[in-house]
């Protein structure tokens, strides 16, 4: 079948060949209609990421929307590898139905993205409408959805950090949020006043760092109310000290929101109410499609504004 195959770690990939998929138990062939390109994609091709195995030659992509064999669209992942979404077909342990009126490249576009930040924000928040979040690196393909995803929630309190100001000030108007540059300075003292419950982290490194330490508290009369700390990135470094003190000062809960930080089932009923948000265009996703041959421009397309899709 036609796919697009990587051939060694940190290569880019190319288009050819690639035997057909088995199916094992519980899987399903699905035909593929649209895949994007994710910065996990990315990350687990250059074998740097958690989840990156030893098997080459592969087929890059983690999720898709796809055409199951009663003609119905679905959105599906979960391959095994050396199998991903980046071929005509895939052998698929996940298949959640989308919309009727849902655009294919628009859900292989945003779902990913724009997950990463809708389960820790629904799962998380009790109270939306009385709620404070801090997006830092809102200027992204997943900071822009995160910020739309909090308007959708309901949630009136946003205060978005990212480092472009023309991107930043299009990000607030998606979602009628505050914003404040990734300066150090003016990170940290927003930080402290704004003082979030919840934070969604797509840079982590020292961008955390200054977030982590503004978060602290000073003097033991009050004590400041919980904050939950999301690390979904990795932008901006792969590693960030923790100051004692805050995690001393205050309750703050520091966790992550990726593949394998919750179950599959909870995985599936966020994705099927997500994709129902998508469709119904209440948060705005910016795609660009390519054919697979023209693989080699949509992997060198990194532009920030939109995300890239190889579409079948």
């Amino acid at each position: 079948m036609r796919a697009a195959v990587v051939t060694a770690p940190g290569e880019a990939p190319v288009a050819g060949t690639f035997a057909e998929p088995e199916l094992a138990p519980g899987a399903e062939l699905v035909e593929i209609v649209a895949a994007g390109i994710h910065p996990v994609v990315r990350s687990l091709v250059s074998g740097r990421h958690y989840g990156s195995t030893d098997s080459w030659p592969k087929i890059p992509g983690v999720d898709a929307v796809a055409r199951r064999s009663d003609g119905t669209l679905c959105y599906t992942g979960f391959t095994t590898d050396p199998y991903g979404t980046f071929a005509e077909r895939a052998a698929v342990r996940l298949t959640l139905p989308v919309p009727d009126q849902a655009d294919p490249v628009a859900l292989a576009a945003g779902m990913n993205p724009g997950m990463s930040s809708w389960l820790p924000l629904t799962s998380y928040l009790t109270n939306p409408e009385q709620a404070s979040v801090l997006v830092l690196g809102a200027t992204g393909s997943a900071g822009r959805l995160a910020v739309q995803n909090c308007r959708a929630l309901g949630v009136t309190r946003v205060l978005a950090a990212g480092r472009n100001p023309d991107a930043l000030a299009r990000t607030a108007a998606l979602g009628n949020c505050a914003t404040v540059s990734l300066d150090a300075d003016a990170l940290g003292d927003a930080v402290a006043e704004y003082q979030p419950d919840l934070v969604l982290d797509f840079l982590w490194g020292p961008v955390a760092e200054v977030a982590l330490t503004a978060l602290g508290t000073r003097g033991l009369a009050n004590v400041a109310h919980p904050v939950t700390y999301v690390e979904i990135g990795a932008a901006a470094g792969a590693t960030a000290s923790v100051p004692a003190a805050v995690l001393r000062s205050r309750s703050v809960t520091l966790r992550g929101s990726g593949a394998g930080s919750v179950t599959h089932d909870v995985l599936a009923t966020a994705a099927a109410s997500y994709a129902e948000l998508i469709a119904s265009g209440a948060v705005q996703v910016d795609a660009v499609g390519y054919p697979l041959d023209d693989i080699a421009t949509a992997w060198a397309d990194t532009r920030t504004d939109h995300r890239a899709v190889i579409v079948f």
